[in-house]
C-alpha cells in the first residue's frame, strides 16, 4: 500500500449472513463498530494507519444504469461538487446506536402529502443504511399506514400479502398523477421523494409501488426501516468512522427529485 497508493481487494456478494460470527464487522469492514484486535481488517483504518488518507472517511455516490452517472465510493473525504449547494447542503447526524451495530438514524415518522400519517410521540425504529440493499422498507405498522393512503388515491391499488410490492394494473404515466410525495422523519430531519421515485413500471399497464413492509423481523417492537438505494440513490452519504457521524445531502443528479428539510419547515412545503 505504501508503495502503490492501492489496495486491491475482492468483494464478496453475501445474500444469507450466518455464522459469521459476532466479530464480524461487515464487507471491506465498514461498520462502524470499533474493535482494536480486528484493525488491521478494517480497510478504512488500514488506509489511514499508512498515511493514504488523513480521515477515516467514505463517501458515496450511488446510481442506476438509467442515471447516466457511474457509482462510485471515495475515501478519506467527500465531493462537494456531487452535492446540491455543496457543503452547505450537507446535513450530519451522530449515528444513531442499535443492536444491529451498523450505520444508522433514528426512524421517527413517515408523511404523505406533507401531512404526518404515523403517530410522532412513537418512540420509533432503527434506521438501518445500507448500501448493499436495492430496498426502501418500513415497519410493518407503517406500513399499513401507506397502503391505507394509497387505497385513498387509488381504489383499485392490490396488496397481497405475498407478493413483495403493490401493484396497480394501470400505467405509472397515469398513476403518478393521483398519488402523493413521500417524506421520512429521520433523526429530526425531513427526507420526501416525488412520487415518481417510488413507482416503477415494471410491464405494459401494470405499475409497482417500490416501497414495502420489512420482513427481516416481524417483531413490531424490533422491527426498522431499511434504508437501501431506492433513497441512498438521491442522497450522496458520508461515514465519518473518526466522529462515529453520518452526513447526508441531496445529489446532484437528484436535484428537484427529492428534498430534505427541517419539521419546522413543514408547513412551507
Amino acid at each position: 500500500m505504501k508503495e502503490s497508493k492501492c489496495s486491491p481487494f475482492e468483494f464478496l456478494s453475501l445474500y444469507e449472513a450466518k455464522g459469521l460470527g459476532s466479530e464480524f464487522v461487515g464487507i471491506l469492514g465498514l461498520s462502524p463498530r470499533k474493535n482494536e484486535a480486528l484493525k488491521k481488517q478494517h480497510f478504512l483504518w488500514s488506509l489511514k494507519e499508512y498515511g493514504l488518507i488523513s480521515q477515516a472517511m467514505v463517501s458515496f455516490s450511488i446510481t442506476q444504469n438509467d442515471m447516466q452517472e457511474p457509482p462510485y465510493a471515495l475515501f478519506g473525504g467527500y465531493n462537494s461538487t456531487q452535492i446540491v449547494n455543496g457543503n452547505k447542503g450537507l446535513k450530519t447526524f451522530k449515528n444513531y446506536p442499535s443492536d444491529f451495530q451498523t450505520w444508522a438514524l433514528l426512524g421517527q415518522a413517515m408523511l404523505y402529502d406533507g401531512k404526518y400519517c404515523t403517530d410522532i410521540t412513537h418512540q420509533g425504529y432503527t434506521a438501518m443504511i445500507d448500501t448493499g440493499s436495492s430496498q426502501l422498507a418500513v415497519p410493518p405498522q407503517v406500513f399499513k399506514q401507506l397502503q391505507a393512503k394509497w387505497k385513498e388515491d387509488v381504489p383499485n391499488i392490490e396488496c397481497k400479502p405475498k407478493h413483495t410490492f403493490c401493484h396497480v394494473m394501470d400505467s405509472c404515466t397515469n398513476v403518478v398523477k393521483k398519488v402523493k410525495p413521500i417524506a421520512f422523519q429521520l433523526s429530526d430531519y425531513i427526507f420526501q421523494m416525488n412520487p415518481e421515485e417510488y413507482l416503477q413500471e415494471a410491464r405494459h399497464n401494470a405499475c409497482f409501488f417500490v416501497i414495502h413492509k420489512t420482513d427481516i423481523n416481524e417483531n413490531e417492537e424490533s422491527s426498522l426501516y431499511l434504508i437501501g438505494d431506492l433513497f441512498l440513490k438521491h442522497f450522496y452519504s458520508v461515514l465519518d468512522f473518526d466522529k462515529d457521524e453520518l452526513s447526508l445531502g441531496i445529489n446532484a443528479h437528484s436535484k428537484d427529485k427529492v428534498q430534505m428539510f427541517s419539521p419546522s419547515k413543514l408547513k412551507l412545503n
